[in-house]
């Protein structure tokens, strides 16, 4: 029982530490802050987003879009409750062009 649960606690350590560093790797997660971050959470969270605020948009137009792509399927995303999809469709919302992000 003890070794299951030292294996258990092992993978959630891993998983942190993935986390920080894929965030570590970004820096500011491509020119975006948390705070930048934030500003877009309303578009791209929820049962009925938003559409993207001014200052969303001015966020992103700093960003690198398509740096942004290595962060589609990362579990940095989730944990902030942010819908990888919708976070994929705000430049276009914003009248940028969407960065082409592999599959």
């Amino acid at each position: 029982m003890e070794v299951k649960q030292n294996l258990v606690i092992f993978a959630a350590l891993l998983m942190v530490a993935a986390i920080g560093i894929e965030m570590a790797a970004a820096g500011d997660m491509c020119g975006l802050s948390i705070s930048d971050l934030m500003t877009c959470k309303p578009a791209v969270s929820g049962p009925k987003p938003l559409p993207p605020s001014d200052n969303c948009c001015a966020a992103l137009r700093k960003a690198d879009l398509p740096c942004l792509c290595t962060f589609k399927n990362s579990p940095i995303l989730s944990m902030y409750k942010i819908n990888s999809t919708l976070a994929m469709d705000l430049p276009s919302k914003c009248k940028l062009d969407s960065p082409n992000c592999p599959a």
